[in-house]
């Protein structure tokens, strides 16, 4: 999907920015900032994480230390959960059909608190081939160049330099896919598309739509910046899930004292695992392994049930997306902190584990992020996403030479600049 960011948007001339369409973008800003944590954060606002970037096989960098405990502001360190620093509300945009709900939860992420991790969007969509309204709305949208309302979708458009998936959630119908690698696909609910667009891919993706019945869609699409050292990575696409030939997902149950209280699904330890086989469902050649990273889909049953994830490193980033019901983290103080559906919460740096909790009365359905941070600056212009200005204005000019797919031929420019 293409999007635009405001606070990343490089200028750049018409004939080279009118060939994609961006996706409708609200930046919200911080609803809720918990008193006192911004300068309990290890990496403060404006800071550049270098010292804790990471090569690609996940070893430290040099100059840091390893620890299997968490360091707070003051230096000391304990082993524990840990805090939320700030509750952030997103606003649902509404898309078709508005009155029955259908809506878009764009959730920009920006900071070095929040790196690697560069958009969440949150789908849910149903079309009905009796709505009376679809069709004009259609053509109003074709009319008016409002973007995607016209094809129901996305339409052909390009990427670079980062990571992305698209996870249908079980029970929605389908995505349709087609891609610059040869690849054509609608997947279905419970199944994720992995894409590393790196060097450059092409793709469209519309919504599944039928003419005897309602489809209904809920997806979450997540983009995931690559490192400097990956960002000309051959492109390649895995699917991973309940619509894969080759690979299921890694789930558990979540238990509390012997007791069945929930379950997880592991999309990134799924990839993980497809990426070491030689039994692999996609398009694209072997794929090189990123930083850590962790993305976990979680439901909990009421009553305060808990789920933890123990990090990984200790600089390991951690966000926390609500679907559903209230999640209960850990606050600055010591107290407890509510998120709920359709907010995210920032983590700092000051415990070893993340530990989320159901509310009394109802479950919790949630989204929980984990990435080492880059460290490296971010140049950003809609679907490309590279280190300096100069290397997306490449990317541009080689879509309107007829290039951008060359790999050889990027990477030469690439190498240049």
């Amino acid at each position: 999907m293409g999007r635009l960011l405001p606070w990343r948007w490089l200028e750049l001339p018409p004939a080279l920015s009118s060939e994609w369409r961006p996706l409708p973008h609200v930046h919200v800003e911080r609803r809720q900032v918990l008193a006192g944590a911004v300068g309990g954060a290890v990496l403060a606002a404006g800071s550049t994480p270098s010292a804790h970037a990471e090569d690609t096989s996940g070893s430290p960098a040099a100059g840091s230390t390893p620890s299997a405990r968490a360091e707070d502001a003051s230096g000391s360190f304990y082993s524990g959960p840990r805090s939320a620093i700030s509750v952030d509300s997103h606003l649902a945009i509404p898309v078709w059909p508005s009155w029955a709900g259908g809506r878009v939860v764009p959730i920009s992420f920006e900071g070095p608190l929040q790196d690697p991790f560069l958009l969440l969007a949150h789908h849910k969509h149903w079309f009905d081939p009796r709505d009376p309204l679809r069709g004009p709305f259609k053509q109003a949208g074709k009319l008016l160049g409002l973007p995607y309302v016209d094809v129901e979708g996305f339409s052909m458009h390009p990427h670079r330099g980062f990571d992305i998936w698209t996870y249908v959630l079980d029970g929605s119908d389908g995505f349709r896919h087609r891609d610059s690698l040869g690849g054509e696909r609608t997947y279905r609910g419970g199944t994720a598309q992995w894409m590393r667009s790196g060097s450059g891919a092409l793709h469209e993706e519309f919504w599944e739509t039928r003419s005897d019945r309602r489809t209904n869609i809920e997806l979450f699409q997540l983009w995931v910046n690559l490192g400097s050292r990956q960002k000309m990575d051959p492109p390649a696409i895995r699917y991973l899930g309940q619509g894969s030939s080759a690979t299921d997902w890694i789930e558990r149950r979540v238990e509390n004292d012997g007791k069945d209280v929930g379950w997880a699904r592991d999309l990134s330890s799924t990839l993980e695992t497809a990426s070491q086989s030689d039994d692999w469902d996609g398009q694209g050649s072997a794929i090189r392994p990123r930083p850590p990273l962790e993305i976990l889909h979680v439901k909990l049953d009421p009553g305060g049930s808990e789920f933890t994830l123990p990090m990984k490193q200790k600089h390991m980033n951690a966000i926390l997306y609500v679907r559903e019901g209230v999640a209960k983290l850990r606050g600055v103080a010591g107290d407890d902190v509510s998120v709920k559906a359709l907010q995210t919460a920032t983590l700092s740096h000051n415990g070893d584990v993340v530990s989320v909790r159901s509310g009394p009365d109802s479950p919790v359905d949630f989204l929980l992020l984990a990435a080492k941070p880059l460290g490296e600056p971010v140049a950003q212009a809609g679907p490309i996403v590279m280190n300096r200005a100069t290397e997306v204005r490449d990317a541009y000019q080689q879509l309107q030479d007829g290039t951008f797919l060359d790999r050889e031929y990027a990477l030469r420019h690439h190498r240049a600049s």
